[in-house]
């Protein structure tokens, strides 16, 4: 967490990172950083901007009803935004009137 609050707060790290997105050049790591990396993220974004500005989505639970009830779960857990496949597909009918 101190990690990712020194880059966010300084505004050159910031600069640098984010210049260096969309160039490739993927760097191997392991589950257990990538995991501890997003969850920094997560617990600064929340503790700055509050719960609900990490927003996610699942897929749709016909797809896997273990991945959508886990993507599901966890934001609810941590006040987050669920976003639904229909929200970003937009592609329910318009309802009766």
């Amino acid at each position: 967490m101190l990690a990712w609050d020194s880059i966010m707060q300084d505004p050159a790290k910031t600069r640098s990172y984010k210049a260096a997105r969309g160039k490739g050049g993927f760097v191997r790591s392991s589950w257990k950083e990538l995991n501890q990396l997003i969850a920094a993220a997560n617990v600064w974004t929340i503790k700055h901007y509050g719960p609900d500005r990490v927003a996610g989505f699942s897929p749709i639970p016909a797809m896997s009803m273990v991945s959508y009830a886990a993507g599901t779960r966890y934001l609810s857990l941590i006040g987050g935004t669920c976003l639904s496949f229909y929200d970003w597909y937009c592609d329910l009918p318009p309802p009766r009137r």
